[in-house]
């Protein structure tokens, strides 16, 4: 297959483009009740019936709330592009045979053997050709990939490992790999060369280094096999979807209550004539007279809050570092009451402090005891004693369940 036919090796995390942009902003704006019936107001003033003041005061709010809302998103959308954009101006070496070239991550393409040193992002899905262990491994951070903090252990083929990188990129070698999948824990492929002897290495999934994985220890020289929307990323990822936060769901079901009430209101009002004349226009007309029961005002006080809160959170030193990709939620920091996790080592990159120990609620030794603790299990082997007996099933795998790499 031609080099050329597989994907651009690009990363694209933006919502909309310049096409899409604004009927997309609209379609997710008018979609709920709260700005619908703002939109329905501001048109009907256009019938000469139902006019009941000047149009500009009913159409300039809708376009002023339409404008904060608008300029919101692109602020937020130029934050993912700015995003992409240095993901995809990332230089990397690449080596060819006339030697190592600087090259864009958005120019790599598959079969290109490049070089990622340590704590630099792989740019693609790639397989481990040669690493700077004389063992010909190394290790690498997945967090980004699958959220483990542990580090894992990678192993470069024999065929490759021994040789130079410009020995590899001369290499008359081909890797016949699988088609593109999701499972980010299965891969199967193999390396054949054909010089100076035709020879065929197996590789799995120890051999691979998927895209956004990052190398942990040293440097590593890989071969790229899937690009841009064929990487395991790519392909485990969905469309950036509009998330709404409880707030505007809860906004959006008073307005529905409230312009039922409108609603009775204005039929009362009406029914209160006996129903004279045309009707349906007085009612009509009663209902653009309560439209002030439900502000517009609160949509601009509402949007403009969580820009403000947004960029709070930006500039906070305490929290230093923190980046909001999307706007319409920040409120929502104020409703959590309860955090999961599955591993302890989501919450705490694998760094725990030992505080306290408490057993059976008769025993509790806290970090002031490590000496007592110590004595004790000293002492196991020589006195089995019922304290010591009821120390050592816990201390067992606190001692040898925790994973160490250099």
């Amino acid at each position: 297959k031609n080099r050329r036919s597989f994907p651009r090796n690009v990363v694209r995390n933006q919502k909309y483009n310049v096409i899409t942009f604004l009927p997309k902003v609209l379609y997710e704006q008018f979609r709920f009740f709260f700005n619908l019936y703002f939109l329905l107001i501001a048109l009907s003033q256009f019938v000469d019936a139902l006019k009941v003041g000047f149009l500009f005061t009913y159409v300039a709010p809708l376009i002023f709330v339409l404008s904060v809302t608008i300029i919101k998103e692109l602020v937020d959308d130029v934050g993912r592009w700015k995003m992409d954009t240095a993901a995809n101006s990332s230089k990397y070496t690449r080596f060819v045979q006339s030697g190592p070239v600087r090259v864009k991550s958005s120019e790599l393409r598959v079969g290109d053997i490049i070089v990622v040193n340590a704590n630099q992002r792989v740019p693609a899905d790639t397989v481990l050709l040669k690493t700077s262990d004389v063992s010909g491994t190394c290790f690498i951070r997945t967090d980004q990939l699958d959220g483990e903090t542990d580090w894992k252990l990678r192993r470069a083929p024999n065929l490759t490992q021994k040789k130079s990188n410009t020995e590899i990129a001369e290499m008359q070698a081909m890797i016949e790999a699988e088609a593109p999948h999701k499972e980010i824990y299965d891969f199967s492929a193999n390396l054949m060369c054909t010089t100076p002897h035709e020879d065929v290495e197996p590789l799995s999934l120890e051999n691979t280094l998927w895209c956004n994985t990052v190398v942990a220890t040293g440097s590593v020289t890989l071969a790229v096999v899937y690009t841009g929307c064929e990487t395991r990323t790519a392909l485990n990822a969905s469309a950036p979807p509009s998330k709404i936060g409880l707030l505007d769901l809860e906004l959006n079901f008073l307005s529905k209550v409230l312009f039922a009430f409108m609603l009775l209101l204005g039929l009362l009002l009406v029914a209160m004539t006996n129903f004279n004349g045309v009707w349906p226009v007085t009612w009509f007309r009663f209902l653009l007279l309560f439209s002030s029961i439900i502000p517009i005002s609160l949509r601009v006080n509402l949007d403009l809050g969580k820009a403000l809160h947004s960029y709070i959170i930006r500039r906070d030193p305490t929290i230093a570092g923190t980046d909001v990709r999307n706007s319409d939620l920040p409120e929502e920091l104020g409703r959590i009451s309860f955090l999961f996790s599955d591993k302890t080592g989501t919450l705490t990159c694998n760094e725990m402090h030992f505080r306290q120990l408490h057993l059976s609620g008769t025993m509790q030794f806290t970090h002031d005891m490590l000496s007592e603790m110590k004595d004790l299990l000293l002492g196991f082997y020589s006195v089995c004693g019922d304290r010591v007996g009821m120390l050592r099933p816990p201390s067992t795998p606190l001692t040898f369940c925790g994973s160490a790499a250099p």
